[in-house]
């Protein structure tokens, strides 16, 4: 029998959702796919997008509702959850009222942040582990979070590292790879455009500024709601940064010559 639905009101980066389920145990795994910094809160919002996780009928699986509307529906409930973790950074990342999200790797550097902005597969996890491996701080694997001053945030899950470059993938604590997390809100320094390439040759070429905030474009997710506040940001961005743009092979050499490279930029400023 199908218990009456449980819920929890929530808020991350300024944006309200509420997580309903049927039963307390589809609730606590559905806790664990929330976007990182999430708190749990006592408020509900008249304009808080509801996520609701069902059993079906006959045991025949699980179905995950927003708004309503059916989004995905299958016998396992891995890939379901996988979806709400998906799509609630998506719909946090929308909406966040002060800040940008955008594809990117991110680490930081003795008080700077290096950006590696990408879409999935480019090898921003690996090449991201292999930084904090060499000394970087952990920042993000996955998300740059900008501020109106164009500072970057923490956003910093588990990295989720790609077995063989294919498609499955393992979470990894930054404590695992001798790491540890930033706290604090570090201006860019550097914004590397770069993908693995068998046999590549690393061969930085400069980017201009105004080149960088048309590439980042492609990769911000609320651009297609708030294109001039999205555009206005990375420029801001900007100011602090310079852009290269090149292949990189292995990910262990392209993170010690990009931490090298970040030395000489600040003795050179």
């Amino acid at each position: 029998m199908t218990r009456n639905p449980r819920s929890l009101n929530c808020i991350s980066f300024g944006v309200s959702f509420q997580l309903m389920a049927d039963s307390d145990v589809l609730l606590t795994a559905m806790q664990k796919f929330m976007p990182v910094g999430t708190q749990v809160s006592t408020v509900t919002s008249r304009d808080a997008r509801n996520f609701t996780l069902r059993c079906m009928r006959g045991d025949a699986g699980y179905r995950l509702d927003v708004d309503g509307d059916v989004v995905v529906e299958g016998s396992t409930l891995q890939p379901i959850l996988d979806k709400l973790s998906c799509d609630l950074i998506v719909h946090v990342a929308n909406f966040a009222p002060d800040l940008l999200f955008v594809h990117a790797g991110v680490v930081g550097w003795q008080g700077q942040a290096l950006l590696l902005p990408g879409a999935s597969f480019a090898g921003k996890t690996t090449l991201v582990a292999e930084l904090v491996r060499a000394g970087a701080t952990y920042y993000s694997d996955e998300y740059a979070v900008l501020d109106e001053c164009g500072h970057v945030h923490p956003y910093a899950r588990d990295l989720q590292m790609r077995e063989h470059r294919g498609a499955t993938q393992s979470s990894v604590g930054v404590a695992l790879l001798g790491g540890a997390e930033g706290t604090e809100p570090l201006a860019v320094s550097r914004v590397v455009f770069t993908e693995f390439v068998e046999s590549g040759h690393w061969n930085p070429e400069p980017v201009s500024a105004g080149l960088a905030v048309l590439e980042m474009l492609q990769h911000s997710i609320p651009v297609q709601r708030t294109p001039a506040r999205v555009m206005a940001m990375l420029a801001r961005m900007m100011e602090t940064a310079t852009a290269v743009r090149t292949e990189r092979g292995e990910a262990r050499e392209a993170a010690n010559l990009l931490l090298d490279a970040m030395i000489i930029g600040e003795v050179s400023r």
